[in-house]
């Protein structure tokens, strides 16, 4: 039963079976009287109301398949090579006229939607309707919106990412794909659930992100928005996972959840600032994966970025200010947390913290990261030593603008790249550090 009390599996009408079919009404009436297809009625009246269960009819179909293959293994034992050339022609005749397992098709299986008003309308590979449901949300984001959050995670032109809202995808490996839809509105109300439904349309489980957490005197109520999933072997265990980005309402702090196929918390982080980027691969080598997590620090007005083994994301950011601090929470899992340091001019172009947007994982051999505001470079090796700095075009266009409107002065050369690096701090044994490359990976 769904929370509302309405029985999800039932069909109330020859047209809603017909749906649930994809067949038209006089094909399943027909199916009725010849083949047993499960209906019920209210009376013993044949023109009484119709109503029948979709577990009653997905096992009538897989009877019904068991059955036709039965029948075609005792027709070909034994038969002469005449006789079987006219089996086969009847069969892919009868195939062609949809009398055999319409349940197998495979036009019944989620591939595209749409986005109607403030209904999900979940669609196969040809466009026809499979089922929908209906949201109650005023303000839903329309399909364009839906159309750059599907699937996979995308870059801006400026290197923004932008995280799936909706994905259709086996992620519990049942040879069923699965839709993750997490509701967006305009006005950003709503926004924090992620609703997870099988390939029929029947919701499997349901995650609300974030809850109350009081930073310092501050009560932050249980007020967040998703800002988008991915889903991949974050866990380091060879099945998919599901990774959630959340953000307070109206600010911080950020939840990152790691869920199992089945829902099931695996494991939350919380930053002081928000998250903007995540990546799962091997950083240091030794062949194992790291989960990478990249944004901005809101006590330090820093970028940031936390690097932690996978399957062990728990705890939040390491903060100094108690106005910062949630209690509750503990101290973070990661095994580095890396501040990176903002460029002088950066208070010309941007607000307090440039963050590390965007990040990618040199297999085996370290990290980089990218600043948003400023797009310089940051190049780590797998110690996560910081062996270069490196000044984009865009990050020289931005300075050269400032340099003539008299707001900078001085080059941007080698020795500002220098300065950079080693403005870099880790935390570690509960301090801020400076830590120079020792050097080239060996």
């Amino acid at each position: 039963m769904s929370p509302n009390g309405k029985k999800e599996n039932l069909l109330t009408s020859w047209k809603e079976i017909a749906a649930y079919l994809d067949r038209d009404v006089r094909t399943c009436i027909r199916w009725e009287k010849s083949y047993a297809l499960p209906i019920h009625r209210l009376d013993k009246d044949s023109k009484a109301k119709v109503f029948a269960y979709t577990d009653e009819i997905d096992r009538w179909l897989q009877a019904r398949s068991e059955h036709v293959v039965h029948d075609h293994r005792r027709l070909f034992a034994g038969a002469p090579a005449g006789r079987l050339f006219v089996v086969l022609v009847l069969l892919i005749l009868a195939g062609a006229g949809y009398f055999l397992v319409p349940g197998l098709r495979s036009d019944r299986v989620p591939a595209d939607f749409r986005i109607r008003g403030s209904s999900l309308i979940i669609v196969n590979e040809r466009g026809r309707v499979l089922w929908s449901k209906e949201t109650g949300l005023a303000g839903l984001e329309d399909e364009a919106f839906y159309r750059e959050h599907f699937q996979t995670k995308e870059l801006t032109a400026d290197y923004l990412p932008v995280w799936p809202c909706l994905m259709i995808k086996d992620i519990n490996r049942d040879g069923h794909p699965e839709i993750l839809f997490a509701p967006k509105t305009r006005d950003e109300s709503r926004d924090g659930d992620l609703f997870c439904y099988d390939w029929k349309g029947h919701e499997m489980w349901h995650f609300a992100a974030g809850r109350e957490l009081a930073f310092g005197a501050k009560i932050f109520r249980k007020e967040y928005r998703i800002s988008g999933f991915g889903v991949e072997d974050y866990g380091g265990d060879g099945k998919p996972e599901i990774l959630v980005i959340s953000y307070h309402k109206p600010d911080w702090p950020c939840q990152i959840a790691i869920l199992d196929g089945r829902g099931h918390l695996q494991g939350e982080y919380w930053n002081s600032g928000y998250l903007m980027d995540a990546e799962s691969g091997d950083v240091d080598g030794d062949g194992k994966k790291e989960l990478v997590l990249s944004g901005v620090n809101n006590e330090y007005k820093k970028g940031c970025l936390a690097v932690f083994k996978a399957g062990h994301v728990g705890g939040s950011s390491p903060q100094r200010d108690p106005a910062f601090k949630c209690a509750s929470l503990g101290p973070g899992t990661q095994t580095a947390y890396i501040l990176f340091p903002p460029a002088d001019f950066h208070v010309f172009i941007g607000e307090a913290g440039d963050p590390v947007n965007y990040l990618w994982i040199h297999e085996g051999a370290g990290l980089a990261g990218v600043m948003h505001d400023t797009r310089i470079y940051f190049d780590f090796n797998r110690r996560l030593e910081c062996t270069s700095v490196t000044l984009s075009n865009i990050t020289r266009d931005l300075y050269a603008k400032l340099l003539q409107q008299g707001a900078v002065r001085g080059p941007l050369d080698k020795n500002y790249e220098e300065k950079l690096a080693a403005g870099v701090l880790y935390y570690e044994n509960g301090a801020w550090v400076n830590k120079r490359s020792s050097g080239p990976d060996k």
